[in-house]
């Protein structure tokens, strides 16, 4: 009997599996989707022949094209947030150390394909910076440590064994990273008004040389110096002295300052030194490439360079010079990397790297046409005079024929207009540099850039994009906010803008206060746009625009607040006055705050209760208000302990709580609907876990017109279900459509670069005294959850690095709209009820038009034939 329940148990999951799963034929990749891969802020950079070897901020190491900005290879090593590129060597073969101040990892990667060559590790005991150089195929290894001493070790670069034992050389003299610089095979550093090199290739050296700093700037007063490598014909450093450098050439006996000055961004190609200067003169051309003489400093080349508009301050990052023909990479305050070709002054292409870390993320619908637009404003204008409606529809129908035939019905050139199932939609993304873009979801360009000087994230690593109008009021142009901090004073900045065209009136405002909350009001003013309220640092509340005062005045009874500070929960009321009131406060202990999610606010729940097999309505629990919280703290016993937590951001009513012994992060939240997903990792067991928990009222529905977090007469009933995951997740989100009716899917980007769904059917928890099965439309409970092939929406796409998915309702009640960001971009469109309201691809529509032609050509003949029936018998 058993194993006859096994076989059906086996045999209804089965059949369950293969109705949900879904499936990419090979004609569709690339149709809905697109995917668009980045390095991140360059760090080091090489020219090799026809290929350019970069390291990044984001501890990538990569191969670029010259003609164009594709990639050719990119291998990403250990967390950035942990490990950095420290070196990058490029020979025959390209040599890279990356690490931290104790751990350092040295590879060595093919030029042409990337592949890993060799790979060994160094393992120190003390903390200290580290600088390095190659010689030959020997790895010199220098730690200082200021004031005291450094200690240097040679190393076969390939195989990592020590050559020289580590020399620990005494020297008062050594600094700090900016104090230091390495002259192959000089070791240099500036101390106490003299210039200090140290020959740490030769194993025999054993002393120092020093030379005045006066001798070399001719300055009595050497006032705040500090170092920078230079790459010349000779062991040479840039000493840099209130942003004008001097070019430093040491040997083994002297040091010799060459008689001219530069500025710090400068760099050595053929004979010869470039730097950039701001171009006074030619406004259309922002930035001018002058060349120098090595020896005299003789101005050679001077080239005015097309550099882009919306770009940040530019800045030599290394050159190349063949044959009459210089390329210099450029890399810019906002992340971007652009080529220039000499002597035209040419930009070969230009990457916007700052679109490898996204901050905040918003769809937007598009306007509708001009044609479209004219036709609602026919209708807008109400009249009883027959003779100005005439002459109205006749102006309106000749400049629908004008928009027609010589506009056309897109919006001026860009195409940037609604379609019927709204799949056409621009994204607004902020970068962590502060700098925004509109991406079209069908092609993934970029349709605008918007650079924001001197603004960076908040404390949280975000910026917040609050959409205040959409474009669905015509003529009324789209209207958004970007809040963000200043990154020189600390306070709140404001950037109001349209996320259609990215154009702003009012540009860059600098608030004079700090924002500690903001959120959007619900309700709409005059002109359909939702005021936004801030809460400055001293609890002082501000209303933007000013023309919403009265919208908040209006709804004051119904507004309500919450804020975090660290692990204490304040809720807040504002008054009809514009103060705020606290009405509660919930301590949730000694802990650390990992994780906070709340519902989409743009979700829409279809059913209100699920129906039982016996045909009966189980309500379920939707509270609008619940704010979901995971803490972890430090235990004696159980190591960590992981405590979840709902509570209602009204009233600070704590309506479910759960703690895991022995867990810990990264922990995921999603709260949709009436239930909570959660993911942690189990330390006792080793591995991840994910837990649901499902929320409802009962067979009673306490209120069916409006909830109200005052009206709780009972807490709800809770359903929890537990499953294991047989990979690493690391960030998760729920799809989202127009109306709700679609069935819901989990969303979860793996560590492997995957993006899975799972069916939230496949989540929900089951009643223990319910049967389950293929007649109640329910899957039999399964610790391990399924994550098959299919199931991946990016299919053999890698994600490098997943930091978030962000979703948004299409018009299309069965699709919603998908973008995944990290150190890649990736877009697709989901349809996790397949497309019920859409016809297939392969319909044949000639024969449904074949068919129908037949229909009605059979009904007239029919009818034909029974009228001459009827007429017959009509004279018998």
């Amino acid at each position: 009997m058993a194993n006859f329940r096994s076989i059906i148990a086996t045999i209804s999951i089965t059949i369950i599996s293969i109705s949900l799963s879904n499936a990419l034929y090979e004609d569709q990749v690339g149709k809905f989707d697109w995917k668009r891969s980045f390095i991140g802020k360059v760090k080091h950079a090489r020219f090799d022949n026809k290929r350019l070897i970069v390291t990044s901020h984001e501890n990538v190491v990569a191969s670029l094209s010259l003609k164009n900005d594709q990639i050719l290879w990119r291998q990403v090593m250990e967390n950035p947030q942990e490990q950095q590129p420290l070196h990058l060597h490029v020979d025959k073969d390209v040599i890279t150390v990356s690490g931290n101040r104790n751990n350092h990892y040295v590879r060595g990667w093919d030029s042409p394909t990337g592949s890993l060559l060799w790979e060994w590790v160094i393992a120190t005991e003390k903390s200290a910076d580290s600088f390095w150089l190659v010689k030959d195929d020997t790895l010199v290894h220098i730690a200082p440590f200021p004031g005291s001493h450094m200690e240097v070790t040679h190393y076969n670069a390939k195989t990592g064994e020590v050559r020289w034992k580590t020399r620990k050389i005494p020297e008062t003299w050594v600094g700090g990273t900016n104090k230091c610089a390495i002259a192959n095979p000089y070791f240099v550093c500036v101390s106490n008004g003299q210039l200090f090199w140290f020959n740490v290739v030769n194993s025999d050296a054993n002393t120092h040389r020093s030379q005045s700093v006066q001798t070399l700037i001719g300055e009595s007063d050497p006032g705040n110096l500090h170092l920078l490598e230079f790459e010349g014909p000779k062991p040479a450093v840039l000493l840099v002295r209130n942003n004008n450098a001097k070019v430093v050439e040491v040997d083994e006996e002297t040091a010799k300052a060459l008689p001219y000055s530069l500025i710090s961004n400068a760099i050595y190609v053929e004979n010869a030194i470039y730097q950039l200067e701001a171009n006074l003169e030619n406004p259309d051309k922002l930035i001018k490439v002058k060349s120098l003489n090595l020896l005299t400093g003789q101005e050679g080349l001077s080239v005015e360079v097309d550099y882009p508009l919306g770009l940040g301050g530019p800045y030599i990052v290394a050159g190349q010079c063949r044959g009459g023909v210089c390329d210099l990479l450029l890399s810019s305050t906002d992340n971007a990397l652009t080529l220039v070709r000499l002597p035209e002054g040419k930009v070969i292409w230009t990457r916007e790297e700052a679109l490898s870390n996204i901050v905040s993320v918003e769809f937007f619908e598009l306007p509708v046409s001009e044609l479209d637009a004219s036709i609602e404003k026919e209708f807008a204008i109400a009249s009883n005079d027959v003779v100005s409606m005439f002459s109205h529809r006749i102006s309106t129908q000749t400049r629908q024929l004008y928009n027609l035939v010589l506009s056309g019905q897109l919006l001026g050139n860009s195409g940037l207009v609604r379609d019927e199932f709204g799949l056409h939609r621009i994204i607004v993304v902020a970068t962590n540099v502060g700098k925004l873009f509109g991406i079209d979801t069908l092609t993934g360009s970029i349709v605008w850039t918007y650079r924001l000087p001197n603004v960076k994230p908040f404390k949280d690593s975000a910026m917040m994009l609050l959409v205040q109008r959409t474009a669905r009021y015509a003529p009324l142009p789209a209207q958004c906010v970007l809040l963000a901090e200043d990154a020189n004073t600390g306070a709140g900045v404001s950037f109001t803008f349209d996320p259609i065209s990215g154009m702003s009136q009012r540009g860059i405002e600098r608030l004079g206060y700090k924002i500690k909350q903001a959120f959007l009001l619900p309700h709409e003013d005059d002109d359909h746009v939702k005021p936004i309220v801030v809460v400055a640092s001293d609890n002082a509340v501000h209303v933007y625009p000013d023309e919403g005062r009265s919208v908040v005045q209006k709804h004051s009874d119904t507004t309500f607040l919450y804020m975090l500070d660290g692990t204490i929960m304040r809720g807040y009321k504002i008054k009809a006055n514009f103060a705020l009131t606290q009405v509660w406060e919930v301590n949730l202990g000694p802990s650390e705050l990992v994780a906070v999610s709340t519902r989409p606010i743009n979700e829409r729940v279809h059913s209100q209760g699920r129906v039982l097999p016996d045909r009966s309505v189980y309500y379920k629990y939707v509270n609008p208000n619940l704010v979901a919280l995971a803490t972890l703290h430090d235990d004696p016993i159980h190591k960590h302990v992981l405590s979840v937590y709902l509570i209602d951001g009204v009233t600070g009513l704590v309506l479910y709580s759960a703690s895991h012994k022995k867990a810990k992060g990264p922990v995921h939240l999603v709260h949709s609907e009436n239930w909570l997903v959660y993911s942690f990792f189990n330390e006792r067991f080793r591995r991840n876990e994910i837990v649901a928990a499902e929320l409802y009222e009962g067979h009673i529905q306490s209120n069916s017109t409006a909830f109200s977090s005052f009206g709780v007469s009972q807490l709800p009933h809770i359903q929890t279900q537990s499953y294991i995951t047989p990979a690493n997740p690391v960030s998760m989100t729920v799809t989202l459509t127009e109306r709700g009716i679609t069935n819901k899917f989990l969303l979860v980007g793996m560590s492997s670069g995957s993006v899975v769904e799972i069916p939230w059917m496949l989540l929900q928890p089951r009643f223990a005294d319910i049967a389950c099965g293929p007649e109640e439309s329910c899957i039999p409970y399964m610790p391990e959850i399924p994550l098959p092939a299919e199931a991946i929406i990016n299919y053999n796409q890698t994600l490098s690095r997943i930091r978030r998915i962000e979703v948004a309702p299409a018009k299309l009640e069965s699709t919603s709209h998908v973008l995944v960001h990290g150190l890649d971009l990736f877009y697709t469109r989901v349809a996790p009820s397949k497309t019920f309201d859409l016809l297939k691809e392969d319909f044949d529509h000639k024969l449904i038009v074949l068919v129908l032609s037949g229909l009605i050509i059979a009904s007239y003949v029919t009818k034909y034939l029974a009228s001459k029936k009827t007429l017959r018998q009509a004279w018998k």
